[in-house]
């Protein structure tokens, strides 16, 4: 079928011409009409409207296409007309006060993740919750004004660093002779707490010297120190634990605990670092991991200041408790040659001061004379919030009492020192080594984002 358009410009109109289509035949309305040509009549009717709407549905979709061209031009010309403004105006806005950085309240009033702690456990389960949900909002609340930080080179590295401003710089040289700062990461690493709801991609916040006082596990939600309260729906506790002291040092009078260390964080450290530059003789209470560690360190910087180190235990070598009889008689001979003078089987009965010295009284008639005393004699877990959220603590080895996937609740968790968990191949046990706070912290975030995995891993130590 083939159909023309005669345009009539005079009239401004257009006339459909098509030889298929003629006037219908008045023979067509009489009662005698045939099927046939009522039929046809149908046909070029059909195919005449197809037709001219075609024609109609073009014009008009031109018409539109034209108008929003002009309306997008009008809009680019008005866009650049106010970026002039706005140019031109800099320099007086410059020199006015600059804005607030955020509207947004201080602390979030709710997170998707909560961490109370702010240790090694805490950091390995935000980094495990982001590289599960890399989406995932993660708030730390810490009571350490210090941003998370591995705990062993306290006791270890540091003291053997070169740095005279190692107390200021933190940093620290691995085994592979690398240095790095004994920070997990630098503050860039976190986004302000007041951000943390409105972010694109989520992240991890930090509240530092924040403490949770409160907890309602019904209500999911926490109360801090200064009353602002913050609701969840994941939480994980990983408040690790405070240095336990020696009952002999608490019923001493403040004269003898202002000469003692409890020795635990950065601030330890650096004031522990700057006693041993200055007194002759410092006591280190305590076989185990830190004792040992701290007895080695300041054992080989005596040998340079020619002051005295002594490290007394109840236990008859070091590492006593942990390792079998030959490899703690190996390792209380190692401790000997880095110049400490090793005393076994002390328990120690009273600590006074005489002469402007402390003196140290054992069971066994002993005294030890001494400027300083570090205790090392382990952790006592934070279980403080125990009380207000009704968790179980274990009463045999202390803790958040947790099944092997870590668990206190269905929506709570807890992982590193303040985890009584149950060891599918040892049974019930709290640990308290970096390794374990690092693999517990990081199970239990894969956990709070959809595994459910058991804590299997045996800790190792260095």
């Amino acid at each position: 079928m083939h159909c023309t358009y005669i345009h009539n410009y005079s009239k401004e109109c257009t006339v459909l011409r098509c030889p298929h289509l003629r006037p219908p035949s008045r023979s067509l309305t009489s009662p005698g009409v045939s099927r046939k040509a009522g039929t046809s009549l149908v046909y070029y009717l059909i195919v005449g409207g197809a037709v001219t709407g075609t024609g109609a549905y073009v014009y008009t979709t031109l018409k539109e296409s034209k108008e929003r061209y002009n309306d997008r031009i009008a809009k680019i010309a008005m866009h650049s007309e106010q970026e002039e403004k706005l140019r031109s105006e800099g320099g007086a806005a410059s020199q006015s006060p600059a804005a607030p950085e955020s509207t947004h309240p201080e602390v979030p009033s709710h997170t998707p993740f909560l961490l109370i702690g702010g240790g090694t456990a805490a950091f390995a389960a935000a980094r495990s919750i982001r590289a599960r949900d890399p989406g995932a909002r993660v708030l730390i609340v810490s009571e350490d004004p210090e941003l998370p930080y591995m705990r062993p080179p306290l006791s270890k590295e540091l003291w053997f660093s070169e740095d005279p401003n190692v107390t200021e710089t933190l940093q620290f040289k691995q085994w592979n002779g690398k240095e790095r700062s004994i920070y997990f990461q630098p503050p860039s690493f976190y986004v302000p707490a007041r951000d943390l709801p409105y972010i694109e991609n989520g992240g991890v916040a930090i509240l530092t010297g924040k403490k949770v006082v409160h907890m309602d596990v019904r209500g999911n939600t926490v109360k801090l120190d200064d009353g602002t309260q913050i609701s969840y729906d994941k939480c994980l506790i990983a408040t690790g634990g405070s240095p336990r002291n020696l009952l002999a040092i608490e019923r001493a009078g403040k004269d003898v605990q202002k000469r003692v260390t409890l020795f635990r964080k950065i601030e330890d450290f650096r004031a522990l670092e700057k006693i041993s530059r200055e007194v002759k003789s410092i006591t280190i209470i305590g076989g185990g991991f830190l004792g040992s560690e701290l007895a080695c360190a300041l054992g080989r910087r005596a040998q340079t200041t020619g002051s005295e180190v002594i490290q007394m235990f109840p236990e008859n070598g070091n590492m006593g408790k942990v390792l079998p009889e030959y490899l703690s008689n190996w390792t209380t001979n190692k401790v000997k040659r880095e110049g400490v003078n090793v005393v076994s089987s002390a328990v120690v009965k009273s600590i006074s001061v005489c002469a402007n010295r402390l003196l140290i009284k054992l069971k066994d008639g002993r005294k030890v004379e001494t400027d300083h005393i570090v205790a090392a004699v382990g952790l006592e877990p934070n279980v403080e919030l125990a009380k207000s959220a009704g968790l179980e603590v274990d009463s045999d080895f202390g803790g958040f009492r947790v099944n092997a996937e870590l668990q206190a609740r269905s929506n709570i968790w807890v992982a590193g020192d303040a985890a009584c968990f149950y060891d599918i191949k040892l049974g019930r046990r709290r640990v308290e080594h970096h390794d374990h706070a690092v693999v517990s912290g990081r199970l239990a975030g894969e956990n709070m984002t959809g595994a459910s995995k058991p804590y299997w891993h045996q800790s190792m130590f260095w």
